[in-house]
């Protein structure tokens, strides 16, 4: 997740200095960014609701 994120930032960066003019790629990092921490958060969630219905359990 976070190697997606800089990479995305990285190709930011160039894009805005001019180092490269390839836009296509740019957004392509950008969206697996957002991609991986979509589904991060979406574990996270299912991680959150298995804890609380474990907590719900009587022993």
């Amino acid at each position: 997740m976070n190697e997606m994120q800089k990479a995305s930032d990285k190709a930011m960066q160039n894009l805005a200095t001019g180092k490269t003019d390839n836009v296509a790629d740019v957004m392509i990092a950008a969206e697996k960014a957002d991609i991986a921490l979509k589904v991060m958060v979406q574990v996270r969630n299912k991680i959150i609701d298995a804890y609380q219905e474990v907590m719900k359990m009587q022993v």
